[in-house]
């Protein structure tokens, strides 16, 4: 059996951290506490005479209630698939205990090897070959019981 292409958990770590810098260094994104402090403002510079009405103030609430939900959930749904990637990664980490893999290294090697081990770091498990650590985003293939040339 030949598998090719393995470095999908490390990709999709990437693609996370890639889309939460892009939203942190948004600056035209509006959060929870630049809404709720243009609703005090709202507040503090209304015309006393005709004040903001029951209803407009309830929507605005309602909106900003709403904001906050959607954000704790987005935090939510986050963090749950990296704990989802974390656990598949896991899982295949552990499938590919004594079967030789392609590493092509981060310092530029090629190299094969027998997986030993797994082991955590960072979070994010890694695979041991010949005593050394190594990344899913290094493995380039997967052979079951094949010599490599």
């Amino acid at each position: 059996m030949y598998v090719n292409n393995v470095g999908t958990t490390a990709q999709y770590q990437k693609m996370r951290e890639d889309r939460e810098d892009a939203q942190s260094r948004d600056p035209s994104a509006l959060g929870k506490d630049q809404f709720l402090q243009l609703l005090i403002t709202q507040l503090r510079h209304q015309d006393p005479i005709n004040p903001v009405e029951d209803k407009e103030f309830i929507a605005q609430l309602a909106q900003f209630s709403s904001l906050e939900q959607m954000q704790n959930l987005n935090t939510n749904m986050g963090e749950m698939m990296s704990s989802q990637q974390k656990l598949t990664a896991l899982s295949q980490a552990t499938q590919m205990i004594g079967k030789e893999v392609e590493l092509f290294t981060n310092d530029g090697n090629n190299l094969f090897g027998i997986v030993s081990g797994v082991q955590f770091k960072n979070g994010w498990p890694q695979i041991t070959v010949d005593g050394k650590l190594y990344d899913f985003g290094e493995i380039v293939a997967i052979r079951e019981g094949a010599e490599h040339e």
